[in-house]
């Protein structure tokens, strides 16, 4: 048996490091047992030799093996070559070895759970890391990200049969609700038709782009009405001004930008675009709304989930998940936008319109909105409809300059097990919004 079965991990995608980095999965056995090898999962692109290593929770080495004649992709095993005896109640780490340039698998994924009660995983730690070098015992965690890494364990006989661990996926929202975090995105099961390591310029007009993963670079947008579809974003970035004249008519769809955290950037910016039913997971910077000085159109954000996390460093972080500066009209429809402060490392807002910032009008027509000092935070001109702000806020829920709006309709809410806001009290719309 083992940790994480045998299908694809949900939400695995593509990781990059520059430096060696050993990975792996704390567990506790709940039965005795041996384990008999070591599992981590390879996605298309990861290369390199790899190591494995059984610790105990306290760093000490008990077994390693190598993983040789891997397939391109899916579950790799080296066995052991002598199975190594586990105690039930004990935790223990499994990891693997990524070589200086590797790629790996991983996922910000605090809610995955074991297939079995034989082999529990902490829900909140248990994808550790080391950038000790390779073969360090990794005793780090960061935001709940998954590593992938497994054991083959063998129960002995006589011991009590695990069984199944119950897991029944939430509910998927209706058709008309808010998006979460898994129904929008990269479609299930999806693989780049193309691959690109740094930037990437788009100059004729009408361009479509689909099926693209591109890492640690830009896309430069630098020709009128592109359309990029199915994108993996890793560490990069859509840029639609080059050469400070704004290219309009941008359309960004079912599509998905992720960070490792070491920089902070807006991942799309700065207007004349449209996205929509795409993802933006686990980044310091979400989207922007800007360039009208340099004639960029307006921006609409539809059906879209914004999850926004601190980066490695904190340093002066203000990180934010729609921002407007110089920003053409904006329009934002049942989008969700989360953020995440850990470690005393705080953002300023999920939304964030301020005054004074030469920002022409707002149209807020469903938003859910998490986090912050203050969730949302609006001094443009416009109207808001539909705004659900969940109770996770330090100051208060709204910042609002009410006497620039044409309509004000603002509830605390909750979610329930599809991710849909139940509304609560109405929110009075006040303060400056700047």
């Amino acid at each position: 048996m083992t940790i994480w079965g045998d299908a694809k991990p949900a939400g695995a995608t593509l990781g990059d490091d520059r430096n060696a980095v050993e990975l792996g999965t704390r567990f506790t056995p709940s039965v005795p047992g041996q384990v008999t090898g070591i599992r981590y999962y390879k996605l298309p692109g990861v290369t390199g030799e790899h190591v494995g290593t059984l610790w105990t929770g306290a760093g000490e080495r008990l077994a390693t093996a190598t993983f040789s004649d891997e397939s391109r992709s899916g579950w790799q095993r080296a066995s052991l070559e002598r199975p190594v005896r586990l105690e039930p109640g004990r935790t223990y780490v499994v990891s693997y070895g990524v070589p200086e340039g590797g790629r790996y698998a991983s996922a910000a994924d605090p809610a995955a759970v074991s297939t079995t009660d034989a082999l529990t995983v902490d829900p909140r730690d248990s994808g550790v890391y080391s950038y000790d070098g390779g073969g360090s015992f990794p005793d780090d965690s960061w935001r709940g990200t998954r590593y992938w890494v497994d054991v083959d364990y063998l129960v002995d006989a006589g011991a009590s049969p695990p069984r199944p661990t119950a897991s029944t996926p939430p509910p998927a929202p209706p058709p008309d609700g808010f998006p979460t975090r898994d129904s929008v995105g990269l479609p299930e099961g999806w693989e780049p038709e193309r691959e690109v390591a740094g930037d990437l310029w788009i100059r004729e007009a009408g361009t479509v782009v689909e099926d693209l993963r591109i890492t640690d670079g830009i896309l430069h947008v630098d020709a009128p009405d592109v359309t990029l579809r199915r994108i993996d974003a890793i560490d990069s970035r859509v840029v639609v001004d080059d050469g400070d004249v704004c290219k309009d008519g941008l359309v960004i769809e079912d599509s998905r930008f992720t960070s490792s955290g070491s920089e902070a950037f807006a991942v799309v910016g700065p207007g004349g675009y449209t996205i929509r039913d795409s993802l933006v997971d686990g980044v310091p910077e979400g989207l922007r709304a800007g360039g009208l000085s340099v004639g960029c159109g307006p921006v609409t954000v539809e059906h879209s989930f914004i999850h926004i996390t601190p980066p490695k460093v904190c340093g002066d972080w203000h990180g934010d998940g729609i921002q407007g500066y110089d920003g053409p009209p904006l329009v934002v429809k049942k989008t969700t936008i989360v953020m995440e402060e850990t470690g005393g490392c705080s953002g300023t807002a999920p939304f964030f319109y301020p005054s004074g910032q030469g920002n022409t009008s707002v149209e807020i027509d469903g938003l859910v909105v998490s986090g912050g000092g203050y969730s949302f935070r609006n001094g443009t001109p416009g109207s808001v409809r539909g705004l659900f702000v969940l109770d996770d806020w330090s100051f208060a829920p709204v910042d609002v300059d009410c006497s620039v709006l044409s309509a004000w309709q603002a509830y605390a809410a909750e979610l329930d097990a599809a991710g849909q806001p139940v509304r609560g009290a109405a929110i009075r719309c006040e303060g400056s919004g700047n």
